[in-house]
C-alpha cells in the first residue's frame, strides 16, 4: 500500500472493513424500575446498548438488510460527541471547530428507522431476555452490547474520592461533552509551565491518541510562543503504536516543547499539590527508582476497563475484564442471544478504535439481519479492518492499518505502518473522519 492508497482509504474509510477471510491475508447504581415489562410484540426486537460508533453502525446496518424488525438503541446521552478528530480541535488546527464533533443520533434513527431512547441500562437478565433501565424493563429477541469503556483510576493508586477529584480537575477527555470542553479551556488558558499527559496502562481506547494530543498541544504552545512543556508519562518503553513517527516528531518538531518519559509507572497523584509520583527504570543503577513530578496542569488519562454492566450481567470476560466472544464471531461466549462489539471486546488482537468499531458494526449488523430472517450469518466470512491516522503537526500525519484474518481457526491481524509524516496523510485524516461520520449519520 502506498500514500495514494491511504488517501483513498481516507475518503472511503468505511469500506476498509470487509475482506474475505479465505484471502491470503464510575457507574450509576440506581435500582431499575419495577414497571411492567415492555414485551416483544409481533416482530422481532433488537436492543442495542450504547449509541457510539459501534452501536449506531450496527443499528443502521441491521436496517439496511432487514426492514421488518424493531430496533431500539439505548444511551443516556442525547448527543453523539466524537473523540476521533477532537485532538485537532484541542490543538487549534485550521478549519476545525466543536460543531464538527457533535451529532444527533435522532437524525440517523429517523433516517434508518430505529428508535433512540435516552435512558441508562442498569441490568441485563439473560434468563428472561430483558434489560432494565432507570425507567422501564424491555424484552429483547437479540441484544447487542456496545457500551465502550469506563475509567479505572485505581491503577494510579487513587481511592474513589481522589479519583473523582482527578476526573473533575484533570479530565481524561476520552468521552465527549464536559471533558472535551474542559480540556479545550485548559489548553487555551495555559500560561506556561509543565502540562502533563498520562498514557493509560493496559489496553485502552485509541492507542495513538495521547501521543497525537501531545504533539498538537505542543504545536499550539509553540505557535503561542509559551514558555511551556508537555510532559508525557508512559508506562511503556516506547509509544504504543507508530512509535517511530511519534518519537521523530517529538525530537524534531517539538524538542523544546515535549519531554517523553517512558517506563514511567504512576503510583499516586496528589491533585491538590499537583504532584505525580511514579516509578521509572534507571539505566545507571539498572533498577526502578521513585520520582516526583510537579505540574501546572494536566490531562490525566486513566486505565480503561469494560463497562461494569458486562460483569454484573454474568457475561464472560477475560482476565483483564474485557468481554469474551465465540471465535470468529461477536456472539457472547456464554449467551447465543447476546453480541458484543466495539471497545468492550477483548477476544481479538484488534485496536480499540472508532474505525474498528465501525467496521465490526457493519459486519455484525449484516449478520444479525440474516439471523432475524432465519439465514446463516456466516460468522467469519468477513472480518473487520482498521485505518488509524494521527496528526503530528497541523499539516502532517502518520498512519497505521490493521486487517483481521482467520488462520487455523484463530483471528489474527496484519499491521502496516506509514510513519513518514506528510501532508497527503493529513488530508486523508480529515477525509476519513468526515467519511465515517457521514456514513453513520447521513
Amino acid at each position: 500500500m502506498n500514500r495514494r492508497d491511504l488517501l483513498k482509504l481516507g475518503v472511503l474509510g468505511t469500506t476498509v472493513a470487509l475482506t474475505n477471510t479465505y484471502a491470503s491475508t464510575p457507574s450509576q447504581t440506581t435500582a431499575p424500575s419495577t414497571n411492567a415489562i415492555n414485551k416483544v410484540q409481533n416482530k422481532k426486537r433488537v436492543i442495542i446498548i450504547g449509541g457510539g460508533y459501534a452501536g449506531l453502525t450496527v443499528a443502521k446496518n441491521i436496517r439496511l438488510h432487514d426492514t421488518t424488525s424493531e430496533i431500539l438503541v439505548f444511551d443516556p446521552k442525547n448527543i453523539f460527541a466524537s473523540c476521533p478528530y477532537s485532538n485537532l480541535w484541542f490543538g487549534n488546527v485550521k478549519d476545525t471547530n466543536y460543531e464538527q464533533l457533535i451529532f444527533s443520533p435522532l437524525v440517523s434513527g429517523a433516517k434508518y428507522d430505529y428508535q433512540v431512547i435516552n435512558d441508562k441500562v442498569v441490568s441485563i437478565n439473560k434468563e428472561k431476555k430483558t434489560i432494565s433501565t432507570l425507567d422501564k424493563e424491555y424484552e429483547y429477541s437479540i441484544l447487542v452490547v456496545a457500551t465502550g469503556i469506563e475509567y479505572d483510576y485505581s491503577t494510579y493508586g487513587l481511592d474513589e474520592t481522589t479519583a473523582k477529584e482527578c476526573a473533575t480537575l484533570y479530565p481524561a477527555s476520552y468521552t465527549g461533552g464536559y471533558e472535551q470542553l474542559s480540556l479545550k479551556k485548559k489548553i487555551e488558558e495555559f500560561k506556561g509551565g509543565t502540562f502533563v499527559i498520562t498514557v493509560p496502562k493496559g489496553a485502552y481506547r485509541c492507542p495513538p491518541a495521547p501521543y497525537e494530543r501531545a504533539a498538537l498541544i505542543a504545536s499550539y504552545f509553540k505557535e503561542k510562543k509559551l514558555n511551556a512543556k508537555v510532559v508525557i508519562l508512559d508506562p511503556r518503553e516506547k509509544p504504543t503504536t507508530k512509535a517511530k513517527g511519534f518519537l521523530e516528531a517529538f525530537n524534531t518538531l517539538y524538542k523544546d516543547y515535549i519531554e517523553y518519559l517512558p517506563t514511567s509507572n504512576i503510583t499516586n497523584i496528589d491533585t491538590k499539590n499537583k504532584t505525580i509520583t511514579y516509578d521509572t527504570f534507571d539505566i545507571a543503577s539498572k533498577a526502578f527508582v521513585q520520582k516526583k513530578l510537579n505540574f501546572d496542569d494536566a490531562n490525566i488519562i486513566p486505565s480503561n476497563k469494560a463497562s461494569s454492566l458486562i460483569t454484573k450481567s454474568g457475561l464472560a470476560v477475560n482476565s483483564q475484564g474485557w468481554a469474551r466472544v465465540k471465535t470468529p464471531s461477536f456472539q457472547s461466549l456464554n449467551d447465543e442471544n447476546i453480541y458484543l462489539v466495539g471497545d468492550v471486546v477483548g477476544e481479538y488482537p484488534f485496536p480499540k478504535s472508532a474505525q474498528m468499531a465501525h467496521s465490526s458494526g457493519i459486519i455484525l449488523g449484516e449478520q444479525i439481519a440474516k439471523i432475524l430472517k432465519g439465514q446463516n450469518p456466516q460468522f467469519g466470512l468477513k472480518l473487520p479492518g482498521n485505518i488509524c491516522y494521527s496528526m503530528v503537526s497541523p499539516d502532517t500525519a502518520i498512519a497505521v492499518t490493521h486487517q483481521a484474518y482467520l488462520e487455523n481457526g484463530e483471528v489474527k491481524v496484519k499491521t502496516e505502518l506509514f510513519e513518514d509524516a506528510d501532508n497527503i496523510t493529513a488530508v486523508s485524516t480529515k477525509s476519513w473522519y468526515f467519511g465515517i461520520t457521514q456514513n453513520i449519520f447521513e
